[in-house]
């Protein structure tokens, strides 16, 4: 525990200004939204501290710092929970049996590449070019793929998880999409996280070019929703969408 607790430390002693700052940015809104809502309910409480801490861990993990993976976790069990309240159980199901446990596996994988100052900053690495052309490829089949089967068995899918659940309303998961764009965003938003998450732990650079499309997605899609959480949520993803920009920049610099 000391080992986590020391990794911890050591991010927050070495954070420069504009880390400061996306961090206070977050800790403003939260309260912002306290103070516009007057909503102190538990459900509002819960998704600010899910934002705040889901910034702290894209903002750590901007800067090459392992403690990222350690609010990640409790991030995601927080996320897996408004996911479920607010019925978006494509998300949940995807945090749940994905990227909760990939934090933990991040974490191992980090490890690995801490460098030789014990500073709890790792070295990041540039894909080659066949493994950018292998990712590539791998959304384009994967996403195709996900969206054939939406298209021929997803109504069937939907009322088989009805009649299991039947006080369950899957929003992410429809039986039929308005238009054809909006399948097709579904399957390559979903698609984009799992491969952008694998390509995370592994250290590349180029996952921050992938988090840069997803945060945009999310940010649109949590704009659609009314529900006690979307506001801190839109919050979060227009934080991690700047920290975006900021993680190209650093995991550049950490390369070298």
């Amino acid at each position: 525990m000391s080992k986590y607790i020391d990794t911890v430390k050591k991010s927050f002693a070495n954070l420069n200004w504009f880390e400061s700052l996306l961090l206070l940015s977050i800790l403003s809104l939260a309260v912002m939204s306290f103070v516009i809502k007057n909503d102190f309910s538990v459900n509002a409480c819960i998704a600010a501290v899910a934002a705040i801490l889901g910034v702290f861990c894209v903002v750590l993990g901007a800067k090459g710092s392992m403690a990222n993976w350690l609010f990640g976790i409790v991030e995601a069990f927080l996320h897996i929970y408004i996911c479920f309240c607010t019925h978006i159980y494509g998300d949940m199901l995807q945090r749940l049996v994905y990227n909760l446990p990939m934090q933990f596996v991040g974490w191992k994988k980090w490890s690995k590449r801490e460098r030789d100052d014990h500073s709890g900053i790792i070295q990041t690495r540039y894909m080659t070019w066949m493994q950018r052309f292998i990712t590539v490829v791998s959304v384009i089949v994967a996403t195709l793929v996900l969206g054939l089967f939406l298209m021929k068995f997803g109504p069937w899918l939907i009322s088989v998880l009805v009649n299991l659940f039947p006080d369950m309303e899957f929003k992410t998961l429809k039986m039929d999409y308005d238009t054809p764009s909006q399948l097709w965003l579904d399957s390559f938003t979903t698609v984009m996280s799992i491969v952008t998450m694998w390509v995370s732990v592994k250290a590349f650079v180029e996952q921050w070019y992938m988090w840069l499309i997803i945060n945009i997605a999310y940010i649109a899609m949590w704009l659609m929703s009314d529900s006690a959480f979307s506001f801190m949520t839109v919050a979060k993803y227009s934080v991690y969408l700047i920290n975006s920009f900021y993680g190209i920049y650093m995991w550049n610099k950490l390369s070298k």
